[in-house]
């Protein structure tokens, strides 16, 4: 077959084309590049991808992007995909994963979901193949981590900062703009994986006093690849429009041919959780300078956690549902969040479990914390914010009591209710941070110690983990 015309993205691929087939340079075009073109026109719909895509609001959203065949992100491994939803903690980050159409229709459907399964658990989001959901991620991305696909040369055209987790240079013509990146782009490594993020986008952000010179000239590279997507930049389906009705020897529309923003996605529907997903949780307490306490979470899916651990902090404690089937983490559990409130049952079942909480029957915003000496705690957080969750809640107390004993006020959080000092009758208000969200939860000590759940010494026990 002889093409009647060579459609080109950039004046670089002319140059190639003139040294590997100077026959084929006449029949040559050098339009520019539509989907560079519909990105950028999309850029200012940014926040709407966003919150589509269910990016809320101090959270960051991470792109896989996987091209198909051994050499690619998700061919070599799937690690990649759990290293990111693991190590980073899952209130502040959302993970999309953008997979090749070869990849879904070589392999199907079903057989990509099978492998995928336990990620779509911990929240991955899966796009179909079919529609533009992928160019909708790359405009809502914040980083991106890829291979030597054709999305993740669009990814860095489009600005975003990136690391590469594969790449395989003879898949990649020499000195291409994908040739660039994979020499420019920063390699994952097994360390962990979220100070490497946060390293690409503190190098990103060159318009910050702080940027160094290697941060400015690395920018200035990428600027100079991502330049090598296409030289004529918003042209292109004019380009082609007219090429296209010159061959068919027909008028073209009045109308300019301007590329149009990709439409909005619809929100994809949350995984199906029974029971919800074990959490270890590195909970973080700052008493502050007046005693009132500040309590951060960083909550990490307990599934996906393989070999070294220490993004989970130094003490994680551990949060199941319950009804929770895998012996390891039902045993293990110090929370226990409740279908309804019957906690002398559930302590009873539950050996390893300090603190069981329930959703308050009669008020969405509050919820009830029960501790195995028989302690009762009620949390409240206004408008039902995501701070009121059972998990949520129950962590917060958790690390206050923690935190207490680990000072040796122990006993004086029990008898007084002023974890982390900040109050003597019972009340302590919290500022809580997770997810990028900071709000106040109100905890009150609405119930004494007994002894008849363990016995007699019960209410002298400690918190698990902390003496």
């Amino acid at each position: 077959m002889i093409p009647s015309a060579i459609v080109l993205s950039h004046d670089e691929q002319l140059e190639r084309l003139r040294r590997g087939c100077p026959e084929a340079v006449p029949a040559a075009q050098v339009v520019g590049d539509p989907c560079i073109d519909q990105l950028h026109a999309s850029a200012p719909f940014r926040d709407a991808y966003r919150e589509a895509l269910g990016v809320a609001a101090g959270q960051k959203l991470i792109l896989l992007t996987t091209t198909w065949g051994a050499q690619s992100l998700l061919g070599r491994s799937v690690d990649t995909i759990r290293r990111t939803l693991a190590e980073l903690p899952q209130d502040g980050y959302r993970v999309i994963a953008a997979v090749h159409p070869n990849v879904w229709y070589g392999h199907g459907g079903w057989q990509l979901h099978s492998w995928l399964k336990p990620f779509l658990r911990a929240g991955l989001l899966l796009p179909p193949p079919a529609g533009d959901t992928w160019k909708a991620a790359i405009c809502a991305a914040d980083a991106f981590v890829g291979d030597h696909g054709s999305l993740t040369l669009y990814a860095a055209a489009h600005g975003i900062p990136g690391l590469l987790a594969s790449f395989d240079d003879s898949c990649v013509a020499p000195d291409s703009a994908m040739d660039r990146l994979g020499r420019l782009l920063p390699r994952l490594s097994p360390a962990p994986l979220r100070p490497q993020i946060e390293d690409v986008l503190r190098r990103h952000r060159t318009d910050d006093r702080t940027a160094d010179a290697a941060a400015l000239a690395d920018a200035a590279a990428l600027a100079d690849a991502a330049a090598l997507v296409t030289s004529r930049p918003g042209q292109a389906l004019a380009r082609l429009r007219r090429l296209c009705y010159a061959y068919l020897k027909l008028t073209e529309p009045p109308a300019p041919a301007v590329p149009h923003p990709v439409l909005v996605p619809e929100r994809p529907a949350p995984p199906p959780r029974l029971p919800g997903q074990p959490l270890f949780v590195d909970a973080r307490v700052d008493t502050g300078q007046h005693g009132h306490p500040t309590v951060t979470l960083r909550r990490y899916p307990a599934d996906l956690q393989a070999g070294p651990d220490t993004h989970l902090g130094d003490h994680p404690h551990l949060v199941a549902e319950e009804g929770e089937p895998d012996p390891r983490w039902r045993s293990a559990a110090d929370i226990l969040v409740a279908h309804r409130a019957r906690p002398q049952e559930l302590f009873g079942s539950h050996p390893g479990c300090d603190l069981v909480a329930v959703r308050s029957a009669h008020d969405t915003a509050t919820v009830r914390l029960f501790l195995r000496d028989g302690t009762e705690f009620t949390a409240h957080c206004p408008d039902a914010s995501p701070e009121a969750e059972p998990a949520v809640a129950a962590s917060v107390l958790h690390a206050c009591l923690s935190h207490d004993a680990d000072a040796g006020n122990a006993g004086n959080a029990r008898d007084t209710g002023d974890a982390g000092n900040a109050g003597n009758a019972g009340d302590i208000d919290v500022t809580v941070r997770f997810g990028g969200r900071t709000a106040r939860l109100s905890l009150r000590r609405t119930g004494q110690p007994t002894a008849r759940l363990l016995g007699p010494d019960a209410a002298d026990l400690p918190v698990r983990g902390q003496g």
